[in-house]
């Protein structure tokens, strides 16, 4: 995986994923009106290097998604946005 994220447990239709101290759960579950409409917010203490991360290992290229500019919010949060248009 171009994120390098590390599956620690897998079972009956979920698993467990790690990147350094920061996880993350999925279960095997389809929901056509969640899938369309979740959203994951992962906090990071440097935005601007996970961007320039991400655009290095080219995620978007290999996973069809698209990855937006970094934007200083009003509350003063750097974020930046990938989205991934088919829910999957």
């Amino acid at each position: 995986m171009s994120l390098t994220l590390t599956a620690t447990s897998e079972f009956e239709g979920a698993a467990y994923f790690r990147l350094g101290n920061c996880a993350f759960f999925l279960q095997d579950f389809y929901e056509p009106s969640h899938c369309q409409n979740a959203m994951l917010h992962l906090l990071v203490e440097d935005s601007t290097g996970w961007h320039e991360h991400i655009l290095n290992v080219k995620v978007s290229e290999e996973f069809n998604v698209q990855l937006t500019e970094t934007v200083e919010q009003a509350w003063g949060i750097l974020e930046f946005c990938l989205t991934d248009f088919s829910g999957g």
